[in-house]
């Protein structure tokens, strides 16, 4: 009887340990209601793809095109800062059948040396990088905004305020729904006070380990500064709210790291806009 139970015991940790070790896409769906939408962006969605350092795991473009994008968005690092970027270009060329592509700039892509040879390609295919300005979406007779700035390439905190505030100041007023992109979840609380009514984000990988009940245990290593810690960072996947603020993090969808994901699914991010009467 005593093997049969530490067979058992043995049994159940691997089971845990393997589950933990999952490596497959899961799907986040959230509803973002507001007065602020306009009734001709009911049903507008959002697909948010971020931190996929060219690691496009399996079934990924079946995955966004079941979820019917009106646009995709990428919130940094399509690619990592080393290998061949070709492999996400042509991603970016399928992906780009089913929806317009907007995007801001992470840390690893602004890291290589080649990446305005990759933005140019970016752009003669269609993908649209937004550098401290705005787009202006529309639907039918209304209209929406979409802003976003690039990685600040700094783990300093002053040298990222100064970036910041210097590169926010660009930014133009739009008096309607605004949905800001910035790679670096752990500098949302700087724009806590910018209006913005949805922000989408990634950079902090879910914490890469991911304690149940808990949350992300580790941020990146270009996030630790004096401002920013190094373990439970606090924004590390998931939904949060600042007074009207809306913010979405994405856990990321490439696992460039030695660290394997733990308790951590890659994920994609599908947002459904709703508009709602005041």
């Amino acid at each position: 009887m005593k093997n049969i139970l530490k067979t058992a015991t043995v049994l159940g940790g691997a089971y845990v340990l393997l589950k933990g070790l999952d490596d497959t896409l899961e799907i986040t769906n959230y509803e973002i209601s507001s007065h602020k939408i306009p009734a001709d962006f009911d049903g507008f969605k959002i697909v948010q793809i971020s931190d996929i350092h060219s690691d496009i795991v399996e079934g990924l473009f079946d995955a966004i095109k079941n979820e019917q994008p009106d646009i995709i968005v990428s919130t940094g690092d399509l690619v990592h800062h080393d290998g061949d970027y070709k492999k996400s270009l042509d991603f970016c060329r399928e992906l780009l059948s089913l929806a317009p592509i907007y995007a801001v700039t992470g840390n690893h892509d602004l890291w290589r040396g080649d990446y305005k040879d990759f933005e140019r390609e970016l752009w003669d295919i269609g993908v649209y990088t937004l550098h401290s300005n705005n787009v202006i979406i529309h639907r039918k007779s209304s209209a929406i905004s979409l802003y976003g700035i690039d990685d600040p390439l700094s783990v300093t905190t002053k040298n990222i305020n100064s970036f910041l505030d210097k590169e926010a100041s660009k930014l133009k007023p739009f008096d309607g729904y605004k949905i800001f992109l910035f790679h670096r979840a752990n500098w949302l609380d700087y724009f806590k006070d910018y209006d913005f009514d949805l922000i989408l984000s990634g950079h902090m990988h879910g914490g890469q380990l991911r304690i149940p009940g808990v949350g992300g245990f580790v941020a990146p290593r270009s996030s630790w500064s004096d401002k920013n810690s190094m373990l439970f960072p606090k924004y590390f996947g998931g939904y949060y709210e600042f007074a009207d603020t809306k913010m979405i993090v994405s856990r990321g969808l490439g696992n460039p790291m030695i660290i394997p994901r733990i308790f951590n699914r890659r994920e994609l991010v599908s947002i459904t806009l709703k508009h709602k009467e005041i």
